[in-house]
């Protein structure tokens, strides 16, 4: 080979390896380049898992705070004083409350019926039904009364809304309207629907429900001891303008032992001491 034709290919030579090694570096670039993207990808997606589990269990916690029912305490069998003024106004509890203002100005569902109604077992002049709770404490009421030498009779209880709607049509019949107001609730309107009202009687009285009951030395006891069982003499004497109605001795109401005593100590009727009409 000839000088010339030598330096040619050596020039050749050189050219190749420099595109060769030029080759090279730029593929190792791309290699190198391409695991840091890589890396930091992954160091990305890594860093994010923990916010994204964050987040879901916030959410969750959320949901299960949303979700999750209120509690709320069961009202008791009897209120104190300043519970029953602070919640009068929303009928002291519902229909179902032992002491719930039922009157005039405060009816209840025509499609109400206490769900533990039981016969009362005491003397009757007919068959007659309480609630449970006021039954047991009126059967106290009547063993107290026979030790003290008195005899009590049961004569009528609990009343549905279609036989109120039948006595008060009575009344008005007999009396006319503003005679059946004094001495008949309307229907919606009868604590006897609550089945926590009984009307007692005696044979003094004629087995019947008179004002002179009132004078009787059973209505006298009545008068003087009932709150100690749970019942007030509820349309007492002398307050027909508070309570819309004549005076019954013979009608008692069921309000539990504590509330019936205030009641009874005030002086007040249920009205009144409830601090509404």
């Amino acid at each position: 080979m000839r000088i010339k034709d030598k330096k040619r290919f050596i020039i050749a030579c050189g050219g190749l390896a420099a595109i060769l090694i030029l080759i090279i570096v730029v593929l190792t670039i791309g290699f190198w380049h391409r695991n840091e993207i890589e890396t930091a990808a992954d160091s990305a997606k890594n860093s994010q898992t923990p916010t994204a589990q964050t987040t879901m269990t916030t959410k969750e916690t959320d949901t299960a705070t949303t979700t999750q029912p209120a509690v709320t305490e069961q009202p008791a069998a009897t209120e104190s004083k300043e519970e029953i003024k602070a919640t009068t106004a929303a009928n002291t509890g519902g229909t179902d409350s032992i002491t719930t203002l039922v009157n005039k100005n405060h009816s209840i569902s025509a499609s109400y019926v206490p769900g533990d109604l039981v016969t009362v077992d005491l003397p009757s002049t007919r068959d007659t039904q309480l609630r449970s709770v006021a039954a047991e404490g009126l059967t106290k009421l009547f063993a107290a009364a026979e030790g003290a030498g008195h005899e009590l009779y049961c004569c009528s209880g609990y009343r549905s809304y279609e036989t109120q709607s039948e006595l008060y049509a009575w009344n008005v019949d007999t009396y006319g309207v503003d005679g059946a107001e004094l001495v008949s609730a309307r229907p919606g309107m009868s604590e006897h629907q609550l089945g926590l009202a009984m009307d007692v009687t005696s044979a003094a009285a004629g087995f019947d429900l008179l004002e002179s009951f009132g004078s009787t030395s059973e209505g006298q006891f009545i008068k003087e001891n009932a709150h100690k069982y749970g019942f007030i003499v509820r349309y007492p004497q002398g307050k027909t303008d508070i309570t819309g109605y004549a005076y019954e001795p013979w009608h008692l109401r069921y309000l539990g032992v504590d509330v019936a005593t205030a009641i009874y100590n005030s002086g007040k009727t249920m009205e009144e001491y409830y601090g509404t009409n």
